[in-house]
């Protein structure tokens, strides 16, 4: 597991790091909040997969534990989970430190066994089914335990509602924009993304590997607990059309996103389902 490497080949958030805004780019408006970097929180983590040894130049994209009777699930973006189900070798790395083996990383590493996707969902997509992209990972236990009875988890907790003041938190994968591989964090309040089941967020400096982090509502800062009512993700793999490091999305959780969770707590085959159906604002 120690030769674990990260892979950010689909188009979308996930690929930001290596090519951080610049140049062309729009400025984000005056008094955009800028996210603070810290210490991370046990049930918030990194992914690294196939090739070369973990404590690279990228990681890859952010999970976070979520509570589960099974106490072995993850919860990140749709089109992250696609690249780990092509991976041959694939960890989760809670807390990640920079410089530490992976035998003394805080937490330790466990290796993910099963990935759990809706079927409808294509990978950084602008359409539709783009509120479909969250993705649960089962891991294996490590020497220390059950990942949960290890980190502590987020509570999974769907919406019928657009505005909600969360923590949202990721690791950005370049040492370019992240020299240190440190978790960010970012207060916010949320808005519709019009004519999605999605939330919008403006706060600079989310570039790719911040994909799959929680949006954490009544957010604990001491413990890192809270409910996690989204993960960045959603069109576009989680930004707008110009790739602005300060312009974020994220689907929220309804009936989709419940029976997703659903199959990933009880470990169970993800079956087909009926062709997606875009909710209006008079149906959630």
């Amino acid at each position: 597991m120690d030769n674990a490497v990260p892979l950010d080949s689909a188009p979308g958030r996930a690929t930001l790091a290596s090519a951080p805004h610049i140049g062309t780019r729009s400025r984000p408006p005056a008094g955009t909040p800028r996210p603070e970097h810290f210490g991370g929180h046990p049930m918030v983590g990194t992914f690294f997969y196939d090739g070369k040894p973990l404590g690279g130049k990228s990681t890859y994209c952010t999970g976070s534990v979520v509570h589960t009777a099974a106490h072995d699930i993850v919860l990140t973006a749709g089109h992250c989970g696609r690249g780990l189900q092509r991976a041959t070798h694939r960890i989760f790395v809670p807390q990640y430190r920079d410089g530490l083996s992976a035998a003394n990383q805080p937490r330790g590493v466990f290796a993910v066994s099963q990935m759990y996707i809706d079927p409808r969902y294509v990978a950084n997509t602008k359409k539709p089914t783009s509120d479909l992209d969250l993705a649960f990972a089962q891991v294996d236990p490590n020497s220390r335990g059950k990942v949960e009875d290890v980190t502590g988890a987020l509570t999974f907790t769907p919406t019928t509602t657009y505005t909600h003041k969360v923590t949202v938190i990721g690791y950005p994968s370049s040492e370019s924009v992240n020299v240190k591989h440190q978790a960010i964090r970012c207060p916010v309040t949320t808005s519709r993304l019009p004519g999605f089941r999605q939330v919008r967020m403006t706060c600079t400096g989310f570039y790719g590997g911040v994909s799959g982090g929680p949006w954490i509502e009544d957010y604990n800062r001491a413990t890192g607990t809270g409910k996690v009512v989204g993960n960045t993700g959603g069109y576009n793999g989680g930004g707008n059309d110009a790739n602005d490091d300060w312009v974020t999305y994220a689907p929220i959780y309804g009936k989709d996103a419940k029976n997703l969770f659903n199959d990933a707590a009880a470990h169970r085959t993800v079956g087909a389902r009926p062709p997606y159906q875009p909710l209006t604002d008079a149906r959630f």
